[in-house]
């Protein structure tokens, strides 16, 4: 008996057998932040055999509240991050990196020869590329998502077309629900669900009973928790829907972009404005303006302007909540001036 899972095998419902089990199992996490990052050490110090880790992203300071393990020294993605991490305290967990986003031109390659996936992200669309690759492909996925003070945590065991998935429950995808990073989350509920998730996985790979076909909510203000019966009520082609779908916000693709490089050169040309939340802003040019997003109004644009004689650039983090503003304001005044910093802070950090 390992010394290291000792108290693992020494319950009935895993023993010897099961630990073996863990041992030989592939997961593939996707997404390592503030759910990612609790999953994958739990699933390590459980002595899963092999972890893939996915997230291009870097850790920033206002990350930290709720991922826990990340300091900001470090100029590593998170899945790096992460894999450095469980490597000093697990060095027989095999891992795999992969410090780019998922995409659908790159799924195939890390999903592919896995026996579970853990869809980790806070990105809509990518929760449904990677619930319609798994019942497309048979993978069996557990699910998980957090907003404010709640989450979510199901299982879909993808055996048939006829298994329960995200779109019997969420038929599509609703692109308009802010992330962490616009509205705010509760530290404690990422590790409540990152946990949740790590536990159900576990009674995956182990055969034990788990939610399968259920979703569970969990609210960390009141402490209730539900678990929802899920009824198979989506009728698409699982197929169709994903040869026909790109899996990326449509309006993003005719955002104008000015990239770090040409600002750096050109700061004085343009109006700058940070849309970052207050505990998430750095200013990136002497005397640019800071509106958050959350209190930004399309309508009054123009009276957050400095110099209306100027194009107006915004930024955020990754260079997505900008992108998609410059949309909304072309949409409501198609003259505007208006443009997104490609990248963000983000890339305007690594470049200045």
């Amino acid at each position: 008996m390992s010394e290291r899972y000792i108290r693992q095998e020494l319950l009935s419902e895993i023993g010897r057998e099961g630990q073996a089990k863990l041992a030989q199992a592939k997961v593939c996490i996707v997404g390592c932040g503030g759910l990612g990052s609790i999953v994958a050490p739990y699933l390590a110090g459980a002595g899963i055999g092999e972890l893939t880790l996915i997230d291009g992203d870097k850790p920033e300071l206002s990350n930290l509240h709720r991922q826990v393990f990340f300091t900001l020294k470090s100029k590593d993605t998170k899945a790096e991050a992460l894999a450095a991490h469980i490597s000093k305290f697990n060095p027989e967990v095999k891992l795999k990196i992969c410090s780019e986003m998922l995409s659908k031109a790159n799924i195939d390659t890390y999903l592919a020869h896995t026996d579970l996936v853990i869809e980790c992200t806070d990105e809509v669309l990518c929760k449904y590329l990677v619930n319609d690759w798994c019942h497309l492909h048979r993978k069996p996925l557990v699910y998980g998502a957090i907003h404010k003070f709640e989450g979510y945590v199901s299982l879909f065991e993808n055996v048939s077309e006829e298994s329960i998935q995200l779109r019997d429950a969420f038929p599509v995808p609703d692109t308009t629900i802010p992330s962490c990073s616009e509205v705010g989350v509760m530290n404690t509920i990422a590790g409540l669900i990152g946990i949740l998730q790590a536990n159900e996985a576990l009674k995956y790979l182990l055969g034990l009973e788990t939610i399968v076909g259920q979703l569970l909510t969990y609210d960390c203000l009141s402490n209730e928790q539900l678990k929802l019966r899920l009824k198979k009520a989506w009728r698409g082609k699982i197929k169709d829907t994903y040869e026909n779908e790109t899996y990326l916000r449509k309006n993003c693709a005719v955002s104008r972009e000015v990239d770090t490089e040409s600002l750096l050169a050109e700061h004085d040309k343009y109006n700058v404005i940070s849309i970052l939340e207050k505990g998430e802003h750095r200013d990136i040019a002497e005397g640019n303006a800071h509106v958050p997003l959350s209190s930004f109004i399309i309508e009054e644009w123009a009276s957050y302007l400095s110099d209306k004689t100027k194009p107006s650039l915004f930024y955020c983090r990754m260079g997505r909540r900008s992108s998609i503003l410059v949309d909304e304001i072309r949409k409501a005044f198609p003259e505007a001036e208006v443009y997104s910093l490609r990248g963000g802070l983000t890339a305007y950090k690594e470049e200045s």
